[in-house]
């Protein structure tokens, strides 16, 4: 019996211990990364990417010495599409911070498939920032 509590109380501490260390919660795979500076960012999805209309990634600001989170602080981010012989279209992004610090959820609605480039500022603890990603939208 006393086996079987030590074992459970491991197993309760270091699952505790990932997720204050910043580990995900849900398998996710890395969909884009930047490098800004002494951060890079990385996107971070479920699925295999974006896809029109409302969705959503994780957005994650690394250290670019250790990979650990980073604290950035506040970030806007928007979206644009080039559009050939027309003005460029815009799509709303909204990132939100999560309870572990440099980890951001970013919901988008992006109306049309192709190449969108994401823009993202950030402004905190960590300096401020910015970088531009590629992404495909389906």
């Amino acid at each position: 019996m006393m086996r079987i509590l030590t074992g459970l109380m491991a197993v309760t501490l270091l699952y505790a211990g990932c997720r204050q260390a910043g580990a995900p919660t849900e398998s996710l795979h890395e969909l884009a990364t930047s490098r800004a500076g002494n951060v890079d960012v990385v996107l971070l999805t479920a699925d295999d990417g974006l896809t029109t209309g409302k969705d959503t990634v994780t957005v994650e600001f690394r250290g670019t010495s250790d990979a650990a989170l980073v604290d950035v602080g506040i970030v806007k981010a928007n979206a644009m599409m080039q559009m050939t012989g027309m003005a460029p279209m815009f799509g709303p992004v909204d990132a939100q911070p999560t309870s572990v610090p440099g980890r951001y959820t970013a919901t988008s609605e992006l109306s049309m498939a192709g190449e969108w480039r994401l823009s993202l500022e950030w402004d905190g603890p960590a300096g401020r920032g910015s970088t531009t990603l590629s992404l495909e939208v389906n």
